[in-house]
């Protein structure tokens, strides 16, 4: 041990930037299994220590077999936050075991991951069979690690691998090393908080002096206050801009009204607001007017067990000299513009509800004409039986019974929900989850779920859709117009009415409120998105009536290191498929622009990275366009109107014949036909 810690002790002093344990840089995720014998191991950043190591068995029996247990704990120690992924890129072990009888084998493995306080265990199945040639290292990728519902790895918090094994037979166990056995975690995000935190000392009482124009970088580490004093001079406007960058939700701050204190210590009056959201940072401009000129305070306060860098920088400005005003700001607009459609219009086939009253209406005047006719008139037993009966048969089940049972299935059923309760019970979802008090692992699992459904929950949505547009691989898109119809802005703010109980535009938003908009904002784009994307199907669909019922399982999650997305995935869909869709869906921009203060409104704008191959676009089992209850109705229902008229063609020429040969039998006697 002494051995290894002296290496990484000089490598470090070496290489001084890579001092933490994992984090985000290129390879910062690699622990590789470092030994000087089976005492003495540790998870380094790099190669130290011994090839291998090995140990005798001279007397384990199958009756008695001998118990190994390797320790390998992380070194050095974590100084940085990191963000841990929900899957192991890749877990190596090179673990064999020689003796007389087999030669070399490998024994039963189990491994077991702790990271910090959750544990995750893998058990590989050894090779004990005489000649058998699979003798490689144990493998295993994209494995989950259970994190616990806790995504973060403290400083000073530890990773540590346990490697357990037996030996039933006296022979060798080698474990080899240095590039042979090693642990690959892709960490997405990592930050040192010490590195910063470069706007201390500050307080209340003892503000940094500074000026107003130049930009302020530092970052909020749990319930500290951040304070400055500037100038302002003579104005009509003051503008200040905090840009908050990106950090997991778990510890991000709030990012409530700064406190402004004016020169005579009051505190300044309720601003305008601003607010911008991308994949990269949020940022929120506070807007004051006509203030007195003098010397201000500033200063924001954080909450326990968060951290966030942030810069800002201020401005003040006149009337009608650029854009001082959030009503001189120009948006997108805030309805669905069909981002995850990806087929073409040129081409599309309109679809409408099964023709059932036609097939009905037809069936029931021939039936009643033929039963008419059968009454009135003898029948030749085999047309009746031979013809008749069978034609009827078809044209019933073809023509009353399917239609029947197909309009039953075209009516949304008690299970399922149509777009306006999904989309409904979803923002009933964030809200709770955006509350202040809600566990930030709470958060992340229910906002980050698909269309707001957990693991083991069945998804059942009810859609209708107006045409199937065509993709390049003949399979359909179908177009749901319903999501063209929905104003995002309008049911955000209409939940946060129904939830505080007064309209927005009255004051300034609380802050829970302000976060609800928006995380809603963009939880609801990426849920739309992926549902108009999965929308695809392999055949022309017979009806615009759809039933999409799906159970959903866990997945590796999309999104931001703040808010994950669809980390639960339909079960139809193979998890390769998914991370694909995943990866070319999502979008490369969400630009979210919320303003807050005599005017309120909410806009958004999407960019994708490019334009998603429809090869890419996967089409779920799970949706189902209704179809007749009979394959090939209308051919079976064509039958049976066939036997139908065959039946009465050759029943009227066998009465002509039959009263033709009457007429010559007896040429006296008149007939009526």
């Amino acid at each position: 041990m002494r051995k290894l810690l002296v290496a990484i002790f000089l490598i470090n002093l070496l290489t001084p930037l890579s001092s933490a344990a994992i984090d985000s840089d290129s390879g910062g995720g690699e622990l590789w299994f470092s030994c000087d014998n089976p005492d003495s191991c540790m998870l380094t950043e790099f190669h130290v220590g011994d090839e291998s190591i090995s140990q005798t068995v001279n007397s384990a029996t199958p009756i008695s077999p001998e118990y190994f247990l390797i320790e390998l704990p992380m070194m050095p120690s974590q100084n940085e936050i990191a963000l841990l992924p929900d899957i192991i890129d890749e877990l190596q072990v090179d673990l064999r075991f020689t003796d007389d009888l087999l030669g070399i084998s490998k024994p039963d493995l189990k491994v077991t991951i702790i990271v910090a306080e959750s544990v995750t265990t893998i058990e590989f199945e050894g090779t004990e069979n005489f000649g058998q040639t699979n003798n490689g290292p144990y493998n295993i990728q994209n494995e989950p690690l259970n994190n616990g519902g806790d995504r973060l790895l403290w400083p000073d918090e530890e990773i540590k691998i346990l490697l357990e094994f037996q030996i039933d037979r006296p022979g060798t166990w080698e474990l080899k090393l240095r590039g042979s056995s090693y642990l690959f975690l892709d960490i997405i995000w990592s930050e040192d908080i010490e590195s910063r935190n470069t706007d201390e000392p500050s307080s209340d009482s003892n503000p940094v002096q500074t000026e107003l124009d130049v930009y302020h970088y530092g970052a909020l580490v749990s319930d500290d206050r951040d304070c400055w004093t500037f100038e302002v001079e003579n104005h009509e406007i003051l503008r200040i801009s905090f840009v908050w960058e990106v950090v997991p939700s778990e510890i991000e701050q709030n990012h409530g009204r700064p406190d402004l204190i004016l020169p005579d210590r009051r505190m300044a009056p309720t601003p305008e607001m601003e607010t911008i959201s991308t994949n990269d940072e949020t940022r929120i401009t506070w807007q004051w007017r006509a203030l007195p000129i003098g010397e201000y305070d500033l200063c924001i306060g954080g909450k326990l067990d968060s951290f966030q860098p942030y810069s800002w920088i201020g401005l003040i400005a006149f009337e009608a000299v650029g854009i001082t005003s959030p009503d001189q700001f120009t948006y997108t607009s805030s309805e669905w513009e069909g981002y995850g459609m990806k087929a073409t219009e040129f081409g599309a086939e309109e679809l409408n509800s099964s023709p059932i009253f036609l097939y009905v209406i037809i069936s029931l005047a021939v039936l009643i004409g033929l039963s008419i006719q059968i009454k009135v008139e003898t029948v030749s037993t085999t047309i009746k039986y031979g013809v008749f009966t069978p034609g009827v048969l078809i044209l019933i089940l073809t023509g009353i019974v399917s239609p029947m049972v197909t309009t039953a299935s075209e009516f949304q059923s008690s299970d399922e929900q149509n777009l306006s309760e999904l989309l409904e019970s979803r923002l009933e979802q964030i809200w709770h989850a955006s509350h202040p008090a809600t566990p930030a692992s709470s958060k992340s699992m229910h906002v980050g779920s698909t269309f707001g459904m957990l693991d083991g929950e069945t998804l059942s949505l009810y859609l209708k859709s107006d045409s199937a547009w065509p993709l390049d691989d003949g399979r359909w898109q179908l177009h749901i117009p319903e999501l063209y119809e929905i104003n995002i802005e309008n049911l955000i703010f209409d939940k946060v009415v129904d939830k505080v109980g007064v309209n927005p535009s009255s004051d300034l938003l609380d802050s829970h409120s302000s976060n609800f908009v928006l995380l809603a904002a963009r939880t609801l784009i990426l849920d739309l998105l992926m549902l108009e994307a999965m929308m695809v199907v392999d055949e022309l669909p017979n009806s615009n009536v759809i039933h999409f019922e799906t159970t959903m399982v866990k997945s590796a999650s999309s999104g931001t290191v703040q808010n994950p997305a669809w980390s639960t995935r339909p079960s139809d869909i193979p998890e390769g498929r998914w991370r694909l869709m995943q990866d070319n869906l999502y979008p490369s921009m969400i630009s979210i622009i919320m303003l807050d203060g005599e005017k309120d409104d909410l806009e958004f704008n999407i960019q994708l990275g490019y334009n998603v191959d429809h090869e890419l676009l996967y089409s779920p089992s799970s949706v189902n366009p209704v179809d007749s209850f009979i394959p090939f109705q209308l051919v079976w229902f064509l039958c049976g109107l066939f036997l139908i008229a065959a039946g009465v063609f050759y029943e009227n020429n066998r009465r002509k014949g039959a009263i033709k040969i009457l007429n010559e039998m007896m040429p006296s006697q008149k007939w009526i036909d």
